[in-house]
């Protein structure tokens, strides 16, 4: 990638951090949080780059889900997560509805 396109995908990815509405904002404010800013923008350009690159030269369609599906995602990988470290600790998990 040249100096240029990555200046640019970094710029795209730090304006993401602010967004509301749009998943890889989610994705990259949680990173943030965890790793800190600059690992965070160049995580959400790599993955920009890469969703470029499948997009432009692949012809993969995409659909911007939003942030509320990223969250649905995350608290299902965290439930799974859970279940597996119980079952590993032979420890059971009581769900409260």
């Amino acid at each position: 990638m040249s100096l240029v396109a990555g200046q640019i995908f970094r710029q795209i990815a730090q304006s993401l951090l602010t967004s509301k509405h749009i998943a890889l904002g989610a994705f990259g404010r949680r990173l943030s949080a965890r790793k800190g800013s600059p690992i965070a923008i160049k995580s959400i350009a790599r993955k920009l780059v890469v969703l470029y690159w499948r997009i432009m030269v692949k012809g993969m369609a995409y659909v911007e889900e939003g942030v509320k599906k990223y969250e649905e995602q995350m608290l299902i990988h965290k439930q799974r997560s859970l279940n597996r470290l119980a079952k590993e600790l032979k420890v059971q998990v009581v769900h409260n509805m």
